[in-house]
């Protein structure tokens, strides 16, 4: 219990990643074997992408999670919440994609302009 509080210290409760990674732990059936039933984990993916997460990155959280519970017998290890954060965050991801890159920004100005210029040109002839 006391490394797992340590591990969480790492993460935030609020973070996708450890919340995931929590689910993921409390479904491993099996001890240090680490095993999840393929409906299980189907059923935590899905979870998964509803927090943000993208099915492949919560498929790296499940392999965090296991790979901690057969290497260390604790599934949220402190080896787990370190790993844990080289998975992307969803939150930064987020961020990342509402951004416009300046190829789009100067696509979408090159096509003002040349509406704009249609429309002056049409109403000038008349």
């Amino acid at each position: 219990m006391v490394k797992e509080n340590l591990a969480s210290a790492a993460l935030s409760a609020s973070d996708a990643r450890w919340a995931f990674a929590v689910r993921v732990a409390a479904s491993i059936e099996g001890g240090r074997a680490g095993i999840l039933r393929p409906a299980v984990r189907q059923k935590l993916v899905q979870q998964a992408t509803q927090l943000g997460l993208r099915p492949f990155d919560a498929n790296l959280v499940i392999a965090i999670v296991q790979d901690s519970s057969r290497t260390f017998g604790s599934p949220l290890s402190d080896h787990a919440a370190d790993r844990l954060r080289l998975v992307r965050d969803p939150r930064e991801a987020s961020l990342q994609s509402q951004r416009w890159s300046p190829l789009a920004v100067s696509l979408a100005v090159s096509l003002i302009a040349v509406a704009l210029a249609w429309t002056v040109i049409n109403w000038l002839r008349g």
